[in-house]
């Protein structure tokens, strides 16, 4: 495993999450829809069926989402600890920055008051501290 894919399982976790919360959302919404159907028209077996479907669904999926945050959190201290460990301060902020808090290139750069290039060559340079520091490939 290389640095950079050792760094980027935090940041594709939280995107995974990301992406399964927006997946809740829309169950909620589809539950709401059927609620709505409901009041206006008679209630039927089906509509009733459906929404019971859907909020089986939203407790399964919200129990995987609270399952892979707390293996998130946990991975995240992990990784946050390793890139605490090295020497450069700017490394730290920037491998923090985009992996930890999964921010753009370009937030990475304007917060740090870099040009997105240089964020992007002090990423390249901690990347290769990393690998030393903790002999991945």
């Amino acid at each position: 495993m290389t640095a950079k894919e050792y760094l980027s399982r935090a940041r594709s976790a939280d995107k995974r999450i990301n992406a399964k919360n927006r997946e809740l959302h829309g169950l909620r919404q589809n539950i709401a829809q059927l609620g709505a159907q409901s009041k206006s028209e008679r209630v039927q077996r089906s509509s009733s069926g459906d929404s019971m479907k859907i909020v089986d669904k939203i407790i399964d999926l919200q129990n995987e989402i609270n399952r892979e945050i707390d293996n998130l959190v946990d991975l995240k201290k992990e990784i946050r600890g390793k890139i605490n460990q090295l020497t450069d301060e700017r490394y730290i902020t920037v491998l923090t920055d985009y992996y930890i808090n999964c921010k753009t290139w370009e937030d990475v750069a304007e917060n740090n008051k870099y040009s997105v290039r240089h964020a992007l060559r002090l990423h390249g340079w901690a990347l290769k501290e990393f690998r030393k520091k903790f002999n991945l490939g």
